[in-house]
């Protein structure tokens, strides 16, 4: 009997533990990060506004939100997604850069999983304030390409997190020769000889491959002129907005190209949103690809357009198996 009471008291035990375990993972959301610096404020200040870049979909949203926090507030934000930790050798923060990243030379250093699973902190460190912001304004071109690709890996299990659609991927290829690496949840909405239209709902979101059969010039204005007849035809009559547009000469699979963000709108039907074009030649052929979306009720549209563009990166010729 006092074998069977033990042997009832550790399963209890283990029971308990097993329940009341707490799985511990980074907070914040994918594109906030937390700036901490040592009293002053000038290069958070200033990295916050490389971070904010704002994009209109249609109202403004900014690419990353920012905090900036000095180095004794930084206590309620460890464990944040991401962070970017600004110091000097002689700042009042410099203990606890040494504490995260070790005796360092000038430089810029990451580390993750350091409070909690998923957390990422970027250090940069300087000999003095001066350098620091001498060193801050260089690299403030690849500080942003390193919070973009931690938000473009968290967006990308967003964006396959119900798989891999393998055989819409093998579809489209024999189809249309070229493919992608396409999630679940995404269907045909237009297919026509050169023109292919595709959309997910919750929020509504919608990709269109166009591509011709000789290389084209990359002007601006003649690529948006085909964006809305394309649209005008299969889209009952979405055109471009001409504020707020972003051009931006660009490369896509290796190849020169050209980048436009803006604002889509239809009278007819009262709608719009944020759009992306992406334009480019290979092996003598024009391809643009456009993405879309439709979320009035969301204020963060954003994110949808980066997740397409995580799409699109997937980007290949299609090549039958033999």
């Amino acid at each position: 009997m006092l074998v069977k009471k033990a042997l009832l008291a550790l399963v209890i035990v283990l029971g308990l533990t097993s329940c009341t375990k707490i799985e511990r993972f980074a907070r914040g959301k994918a594109n906030e990060v937390v700036i901490v610096y040592d009293g002053t404020l000038r290069e958070a200040k200033f990295l916050q506004s490389v971070l904010s870049d704002t994009f209109y979909t249609p109202h403004p949203e900014p690419l990353f939100i920012t905090y900036p926090v000095t180095y004794d507030q930084f206590e309620p934000f460890k464990g944040y997604k991401n962070v970017i930790f600004l110091s000097t050798y002689n700042s009042p923060d410099y203990p606890i850069f040494k504490q995260i990243f070790g005796e360092r030379q000038p430089g810029i250093y990451l580390v993750k999983n350091y409070y909690q699973e998923g957390d990422a902190i970027l250090g940069v460190i300087s000999s003095d304030e001066t350098a620091l912001w001498s060193f801050v304004y260089e690299k403030k071109d690849y500080i942003l390409g390193e919070m973009l690709k931690r938000y473009r890996a968290i967006l990308r299990k967003k964006a396959y997190f119900a798989g891999h659609n393998k055989k819409f991927s093998k579809e489209f290829g024999e189809k249309y020769g070229f493919t992608f690496d396409f999630p679940m949840g995404w269907a045909y909405v237009v297919q026509d000889t050169n023109f292919v239209s595709i959309a997910k709902h919750y929020p509504d979101r919608f990709m269109f491959f166009y591509h011709e059969n000789a290389p084209r010039l990359f002007d601006a204005d003649e690529i948006i002129r085909l964006r809305n007849k394309l649209t005008a035809k299969y889209y009952d009559g979405d055109y471009v907005y001409k504020e707020h547009l972003r051009v931006k000469d660009t490369t896509f699979v290796g190849q020169p190209a050209i980048k436009i963000f803006g604002i889509w709108q239809n009278d007819k039907e009262y709608l719009g949103g944020p759009f992306e074009t992406i334009a480019f030649n290979l092996n003598d052929n024009f391809y643009m690809f456009d993405m879309g979306v439709f979320a009035p009720d969301r204020n963060e549209k954003l994110q949808f357009i980066i997740r397409m563009e995580i799409i699109l990166s997937s980007f290949h010729l299609y090549e039958p198996k033999k």
